[in-house]
């Protein structure tokens, strides 16, 4: 298994405890390390506070007692007074996740070492109405993509339509990115759940509180495919409100 990492996207209003967090002027807090274990009975606690999950692609193991890294990314301009967020300061702080999660001084050396030129990058994305991916954070992880030589023909955003999508049917590369909000089945929408779109029977995978939905991960169109995992925390929906 791959080693998990945990980077952090919320506004500066918003908070978390226990992470290494930098702000929206920079600043960063010591690392506190926390156990796989740990981060896997408080995996509900922590989403609630606004998570980016990173696994970087080799040879890096998770065992049990080794540590994931948390980081917090935080900015006060990232949302108007309207919570429509800025598509600039929302690509800054990508970056500013991805550096420092991998203590890399420029944004695009640390994409070097989540995505290769020759990948095929498959960006699951969400479009459920009411909460969906910004626009802004797909066309920055695009970018970036690109920018790694990445071929404009090998990238696709998409949500549905996943098993006829010539990109991620071949795809080396996943990058899985959603809104957090709560679910009449699951509980809560998550990273897990945002893969449900790999089976050609989604409600399936609803019965007992969507208890299989880890099994998605296993089937071949993504099994050790995902570079990175993004849960957007900008306006959480709760009981049918953003917060």
């Amino acid at each position: 298994m791959r080693l998990l990492r945990q980077i952090t996207l919320l506004p500066a209003r918003l908070t978390l405890n226990e992470t290494d967090s930098k702000s929206s002027k920079g600043e960063i807090m010591k690392p506190k390390g926390i156990t796989r274990r740990d981060f896997l009975k408080g995996s509900t606690s922590a989403a609630l506070a606004g998570v980016f999950y990173l696994s970087l692609p080799g040879k890096l193991s998770a065992q049990p007692g080794e540590k994931t890294r948390v980081i917090l990314i935080r900015n006060q301009d990232v949302l108007d007074e309207l919570n429509k967020p800025d598509d600039a300061v929302l690509a800054r702080m990508l970056d500013d996740a991805v550096t420092t999660l991998l203590d890399e001084e420029k944004p695009l050396e640390a994409w070097k070492r989540l995505i290769k030129p020759d990948d095929i990058v498959g960006i699951k994305t969400n479009i459920w109405s009411y909460l969906p991916v910004p626009p802004g954070l797909e066309q920055a992880i695009r970018n970036r993509a690109i920018d790694v030589g990445v071929a404009k023909k090998n990238i696709s955003i998409r949500d549905r339509g996943l098993l006829t999508d010539s990109v991620f049917q071949k795809a080396s590369a996943l990058i899985n990115v959603r809104p957090m909000r709560t679910h009449y089945w699951s509980g809560v929408g998550t990273l897990i759940k945002n893969y449900i779109m790999f089976v050609d029977n989604p409600p399936s995978y609803h019965p007992d509180t969507c208890a299989d939905l880890a099994t998605i991960w296993k089937l071949p169109l993504v099994k050790g495919k995902t570079r990175l995992n993004i849960l957007v925390m900008l306006t959480p929906l709760f009981q049918g409100s953003g917060r």
